[in-house]
């Protein structure tokens, strides 16, 4: 099962923009389109265990939340879910569009070929 990695600085948006390819998740802890979030991400952690998977709590990690918005050019949202080559958003959704399902097909048809 991929583990999600938690980003709480600036330096681990740039770990994770760093990544060949990565799924980046913004949430909140106490929203409950969030927590339906969560767990289409944690069904896409279990059936993708090769995935590289971030993670950060926007109401814990406001300042980096927003720095995430920036870096990729994207409105802030949240719940929120990237797909990202080479640091930049091949695919996004946000609130209830964020599924297991989509989140899967994404990360397979985006395989990195070096």
């Amino acid at each position: 099962m991929a583990e999600p990695r938690e980003i709480s600085t600036n330096d681990d948006v740039h770990a994770c923009l760093e990544e060949p390819r990565a799924v980046l998740f913004k949430y909140g802890t106490h929203c409950p389109i969030s927590a339906a979030a969560r767990t289409q991400l944690a069904e896409f952690c279990e059936r993708t265990p090769d995935a590289v998977v971030y993670q950060v709590a926007v109401d814990e990690h406001r300042e980096v939340s927003d720095f995430i918005a920036e870096k990729l050019g994207v409105q802030h949202a949240s719940p929120q879910a990237f797909l990202l080559r080479d640091g930049d958003v091949a695919w996004k959704a946000t609130h209830h569009s964020i599924s297991a399902r989509d989140l899967a097909s994404q990360w397979a048809g985006s395989e990195v070929t070096r």
